[in-house]
């Protein structure tokens, strides 16, 4: 992968794996109406950055499926972590997770619009710069003969008198 194309796949794995986590919070925030605790966020931020890094290894790889892993991973994570095995498949849960992905692919498809366009504007100009001409240009005079000038000009070799001693 050239360094020209891994920064926007970087940035693009760092969004999905932070829209996934942060959507699946959500959801379980909505359908089971808490919040996880301090350590299960700090395992699900870890899950967020192995997420990440994975997208942002794999370009090609389609923003919904990576989202939608991404929402799998979390969701089990955050059950399996809190003990609400109960909720594993409710229908609020599958409600909410599957508007958290369309939030978050709502999310990456304006991000990546606005990320083209600022890329665009912000392409330098590029100027074509040939060889230097070499240019030559004739000495101008208002004499008719520049030439008599320099030869009457001065009168010879001359220097301060000779001291005879």
């Amino acid at each position: 992968m050239s360094t020209r194309n891994a920064a926007p796949s970087r940035m693009r794995g760092g969004v999905v794996g932070g829209t996934s986590a942060l959507t699946a919070i959500a959801a379980h925030g909505l359908a089971q109406g808490m919040l996880p605790s301090t350590d299960t966020l700090m395992i699900v931020a870890a899950a967020a950055v192995a997420i990440g890094g994975v997208v942002g290894a794999t370009p090609r790889l389609p923003t919904l499926p990576a989202l939608l892993a991404g929402q799998g991973v979390v969701h089990v994570l955050l059950v399996v972590l809190t003990g609400h095995h109960h909720d594993l498949w409710s229908p609020s849960m599958a409600v909410a997770h599957s508007v958290g992905t369309l939030v978050a692919l709502a999310l990456i498809t304006t991000y990546d619009a606005v990320a083209r366009a600022v890329r665009r504007l912000s392409m330098p100009v590029r100027f074509v710069v040939g060889p230097p001409r070499r240019v030559v240009h004739a000495p101008r005079s208002r004499s008719a003969s520049p030439a008599a000038l320099l030869l009457f000009g001065s009168v010879g070799l001359r220097g301060p008198p000779l001291s005879l001693k």
